[in-house]
């Protein structure tokens, strides 16, 4: 994610890993990815792994409080949707919420 490549690279596997999904699909799909991820990490670097995965989670609250949901102009709305919330990757990355 440091340069230009590297985000092509990682936007490229996205892309293809979710080629074929239906859009209700999608993250479902995404979480067990993250979950793929985590176990992997867990494995390969253990001592890094609860940064990384802290790192991750922090990523995605910021996606998620971006934009209130509901209301009118986003007035009225709720910071994080329960949609939103059951997408959050904690349970995905088994850390503690």
């Amino acid at each position: 994610m440091e340069n230009a490549e590297g985000r092509s690279a990682a936007r490229d596997g996205l892309k293809e890993k979710l080629t074929g999904f239906k859009p209700a699909e999608i993250p479902a799909k995404c979480i067990e990815t993250l979950r793929q991820a985590g176990a992997v990490v867990d494995v390969k670097a253990p001592a890094d792994a609860a940064a990384f995965k802290g790192w991750l989670r922090q990523i995605s609250q910021h996606v998620a409080e971006a934009a209130p949901e509901g209301g009118f102009l986003g007035i009225g709305g709720v910071p994080v949707s329960d949609k939103e919330k059951a997408t959050l990757i904690s349970d995905a990355l088994k850390l503690a919420a």
